[in-house]
């Protein structure tokens, strides 16, 4: 049995391994069945190169990963894969909150609803026919976007419990030094960028983001499950910088305060970072100095907004105080701060944007970015507008709003978004250390980076 999973190809500045299908990958070969990654993004595929490798391949089914930024690209990978008789299926996120949609746009045969490992193992084995494997569907059995079957909830998959019980990721075929220079964040410091993760969920329930709704709860690996994988990855691939992808890093204290512990107490010497953000109200001065210590460099903040109208709207259980008090915490340990702010959430006027961009030009932030909103499928802000009859696509990118849930046009928004970049970057201390920090190999991604959110236009 041999299984191709693909990544596509799609227009980004952030080109990084996808530690999702790595995760499938080793799971599915360390129960006897092969397994070949196709990395289009990485390796800058045509449609017809990537058919061409599916088939020398030869495969006995093609897995597709599919969030909504590009699941137009999914939709024509699927048919040429169809066309030529391959059995398909699609998961992720997209797939977990529009299986129907997915199904009948895409032409394939499965998706796969929720984390993909035990569905995936369960459909190889079964020769790729779903004998009510739960979280696989296709569209004998969804008849229409109300996510249900017989009138009951359509169940997501089954997850593994223990996360220590999986392989490490497929690093074999995706090995670090393979990737350019186009990290999350648009910068690093050292290269090549190993990415890890060391738990699965998140317990808030921010009205913008879907991971609440994918993940059964929180899962977290052991600590020496963590550390084992960090060497591993130091000694065989010899990476240079770490970045941790969870959801919050730092959502338990005594968590992160071991896993500094242990990092220093291992002589583990490497840069790191949470590049994926965590919340201002999980860092305070003791874990703030134990991950400097440990080898962090920079903390990233998802701030999303400042009024706290908007704040209690979208739920995210801050407030302005705790998020410049965790700022303040980052800078007095020594590390880069960055923040990240949404423009258009509901209840935004111009008045609530100026007052974002305000904060973050008076605050401490060394970095920030700012984003048009993405309503994304499997969110809060997307299913309270699907019960309105709206279609959810998510496939903005985040440089413009795909749909409006405020007063303002979208064009207000973009050019809000412009101004912000101007008002925060363009400042004498900030622009240099920019500048400064930006490897020569990684002026094309942020350049590309700048022209996708228009920066070089002037407000």
């Amino acid at each position: 049995m041999k299984v191709v999973l693909i990544v596509p190809n799609f227009d980004t500045y952030v080109i990084t391994p996808q530690l999702g299908v790595m995760y499938l990958s080793s799971y599915l070969k360390s129960n006897g069945i092969e397994a070949v990654i196709i990395d289009a993004l990485r390796d800058n595929l045509k449609y017809n190169q990537i058919i061409d490798k599916v088939e020398k391949e030869k495969p006995d089914f093609v897995g597709i990963h599919c969030l909504s930024s590009f699941f137009k690209q999914v939709c024509d990978i699927t048919k040429l894969l169809k066309e030529r008789n391959y059995k398909v299926y699609i998961g992720g996120v997209h797939a977990t909150f529009s299986p129907y949609t997915t199904l009948k746009e895409s032409g394939c045969d499965y998706v796969m609803c929720g984390e993909g490992e035990t569905p995936l193992l369960k459909l190889c084995k079964n020769n790729f026919v779903n004998n009510n494997i739960q979280g696989v569907y296709s569209l004998s059995d969804l008849k229409d976007d109300s996510h249900q079957i017989n009138g009951c909830p359509i169940l997501k998959a089954e997850v593994i419990e223990n996360l220590d019980e999986l392989p490490f990721p497929d690093w074999e075929q995706c090995p670090p030094d393979s990737y350019p220079q186009a990290p999350h964040a648009v910068v690093a410091k050292n290269y090549p960028i190993g990415i890890i993760t060391t738990s699965r969920g998140c317990p808030f329930r921010c009205a913008f983001c879907s991971s609440h709704n994918f993940y059964k709860g929180v899962r977290f690996r052991s600590i020496e499950n963590v550390i084992t994988e960090i060497k591993w990855q130091i000694e065989k691939f010899k990476i240079k910088e770490l970045q941790f992808i969870d959801d919050n890093l730092t959502l338990k204290k005594s968590y992160a305060l071991e896993l500094c512990r242990r990092m220093q107490e291992e002589n583990i010497k490497i840069d790191w970072t949470p590049i994926n953000g965590i919340r201002a109200d999980s860092l305070d001065d003791e874990v703030a100095v134990a991950m400097k210590d440990a080898g962090c460099y920079l903390v990233d903040f998802g701030i999303e907004a400042v009024n706290k109208d908007i704040l209690k709207r979208i739920k995210k259980g801050e407030t302005i105080e705790t998020i410049t008090n965790a700022i303040n915490c980052a800078n007095k340990a020594g590390m880069i701060t960055i923040g990240n702010f949404i423009f258009g959430l509901p209840g935004e006027t111009k008045e609530t944007i100026q007052e974002a961009i305000d904060y973050a030009v008076n605050s401490k932030l060394d970095r920030a970015g700012f984003f048009a909103l993405n309503v994304l499928p499997g969110s809060d802000i997307a299913n309270e507008l699907k019960t309105k009859g709206v279609e959810i696509k998510g496939d903005s990118l985040f440089s413009t709003p795909d749909l409006l849930v405020c007063d303002l046009t979208s064009r207000q928004i973009e050019k809000y978004i412009q101004k912000a970049y101007w008002k925060f970057y363009f400042r004498p201390r900030i622009l240099f250390n920019m500048l400064k920090s930006i490897p020569p190999k990684q002026y094309k991604y942020f350049i590309k980076c700048l022209i996708k959110y228009n920066i070089f236009k002037f407000w």
